[in-house]
């Protein structure tokens, strides 16, 4: 926000040169006519027109900074109403304990039918979700013979995936809206009778057991990129926890076909499934089709034990990749324990204010705007609901930057955690979070199912969007700078670096910042 402080006085930076804020309109042109009279023989050069043309744009910027900026504090604006729709009206309960969430938009001619199920990967004998999520992208439902199921998918030009997370598995058909009965049939088997998962599918889970490369079917298509890095990081942040993104090769033990059979039989029963239904549809024949998983075996919601977070190193470890390539990629960050709820809008709002992926963060203040060593530096809140997550930073840029991105990363954190926030940044941080943000997720029928769905299948009630604008709107100083001191520890942090590591290390210092081995223990991978 570029407007004056809520007391009346002006921030240069934020706000524009001092002397055109506070200048009347006679003012303003008396600086216009001086500004003119300098730049006008260079303009004259190229002609009246010219001349005129920055006349005008002179004027214009002149009328600009004549304005009073008011504050929206100051503004007497309502409150803005919750923009989450009222659930029940988009609820479906079968009575075997499915739920769905229904919402029609027509804005476009299409439907979207996901399902998910309350179990990951860190579920069940290791492997076995993996096993199970790689026979579905193979092929369809069991018995189905897989050129019939692509046969399928070819006929509703659907777009359909697979995603497995370390909580939930997420089945999604996206079709045009005359397909989406044809579309909720086949999502239909595949919940109920599961996939023909083979030996090879096993195989594969095994031969991708113990890796973190960069490099893999889920994951970026080269060596040597953000995502990448950020594959590595998660990789060693959880490593030897049931949350790490491949499993343990000592984990596996005797994983096999039957396994991936089990994971199914005991995780896609009735109440461990919610689904999501949005687009053009006629809200009350989806309600119909959507009986069609009334059959499916009844079962209860899997039980949510904590699993506790991989320890931290004792002092900060830097993991260098090599990479023959143009610039450098850092990520890093802390294993993220199980975040209380009581903590939840406090750790967002301060994440927000320090790197929370919009253009007035202060690690892009600092990065960005003020030396232009970056196009981004952010921070990324991943919590899971009863395990471990991560809490990372990301940033890149050409090798001659990288030691300094890594030098101002740290310290804009250090600082976050010895001096807290502002009023100011609290202010635009609440309002962004509890009125836009959260605006997002119900933006059109399709988010709107989405959003529900997945909070219901994570949490098994809708409580933390009922509550969350009022739970951020709360949130003080006191409770940011607790959140940081409480999830930040930038001195035991693990950091990735992938890149040109020997002209990273060669670069002269730009602002005094250090050598490599001064920001941590360098292990070279």
């Amino acid at each position: 926000m570029r407007a004056s402080t809520h007391d009346g006085s002006t921030d240069e930076r934020r706000n524009g040169p001092a002397l055109l804020r506070s200048a009347g309109l006679g003012q303003a042109f008396a600086a216009l006519a001086k500004a003119f009279a300098t730049f006008a023989p260079a303009f004259a050069a190229f002609g009246p027109a010219s001349a005129v043309f920055a006349l005008c744009l002179l004027a214009s910027t002149a009328h600009v900074a004549a304005q009073v900026t008011t504050h929206p504090r100051e503004m007497g604006l309502a409150e803005a109403r919750s923009p989450r729709p009222d659930p029940s009206d988009h609820r479906v309960s079968l009575a075997n304990g499915v739920v769905a969430y229904v919402a029609e938009d027509r804005t476009v001619p299409l439907v979207t039918v996901s399902v998910f199920v309350n179990a990951g990967y860190a579920y069940g004998e290791p492997g076995a979700a993996r096993a199970l999520v790689r026979a579905y992208r193979r092929g369809g439902p069991a018995g189905m013979a897989p050129e019939d199921f692509q046969g399928a998918l070819r006929r509703m030009t659907a777009d359909y995936r697979v995603v497995l997370g370390p909580e939930l598995v997420e089945l999604t058909l996206d079709v045009p809206s005359e397909d989406a009965d044809e579309a909720m049939a086949l999502l239909h088997r595949m919940v109920r009778d599961g996939a023909d998962v083979t030996q090879a599918d096993v195989s594969a889970v095994r031969a991708e057991a113990g890796t973190a490369s960069p490099i893999s079917a889920e994951g970026p298509r080269y060596e040597g990129s953000l995502d990448g890095a950020t594959r590595l990081a998660r990789a060693h942040l959880l490593e030897g926890s049931r949350y790490a993104p491949t499993p343990a090769v000592a984990g596996l033990g005797g994983l096999d076909v039957a396994d991936a059979a089990a994971f199914h039989r005991r995780f896609f029963v009735s109440r461990n499934l919610t689904l999501a239904v949005g687009g053009a549809l006629a809200s009350e024949r989806s309600r119909r089709a959507l009986q069609a998983f009334s059959d499916i075996r009844p079962g209860d919601r899997r039980r949510a034990s904590v699993v506790a977070a991989p320890a931290a190193p004792e002092a900060r470890v830097i993991h260098a990749y090599p990479a023959d390539k143009l610039q450098g990629w850092l990520v890093m960050g802390t294993a993220l324990p199980v975040v209380a709820r009581q903590d939840e809008a406090a750790l967002e709002v301060m994440n927000y204010i320090l790197g929370g992926g919009h253009f007035d963060t202060r690690l892009f203040q600092e990065a960005r705007d003020k030396r232009g060593l970056t196009n981004d530096d952010s921070g990324f809140l991943e919590p899971s609901s009863n395990g471990p997550g991560t809490y990372t930073f990301r940033t890149y840029g050409r090798p001659e930057v990288v030691r300094l991105l890594l030098h101002l990363t740290l310290s804009e954190i250090d600082r976050i955690r010895a001096d807290g926030v502002t009023e100011e940044e609290l202010f635009v941080a609440k309002g962004a979070l509890a009125d836009g943000v959260f605006a997002v997720r119900y933006r059109d029928g399709w988010t709107t199912a989405r959003s529900f769905a997945e909070e219901h299948a994570r949490h098994g009630d809708l409580s933390w969007s009922e509550t969350y604008q009022r739970r951020v709107r709360g949130v003080d100083a006191g409770d940011a700078l607790r959140a940081a001191r409480t999830y930040l520890h930038p001195e035991r942090m693990t950091i990735i670096l992938v890149g040109p590591l020997e002209e990273i290390r060669a670069a002269p210092a730009l602002e005094g910042e250090g050598p490599l081995e001064q920001y941590g223990r360098v292990m070279v991978r």
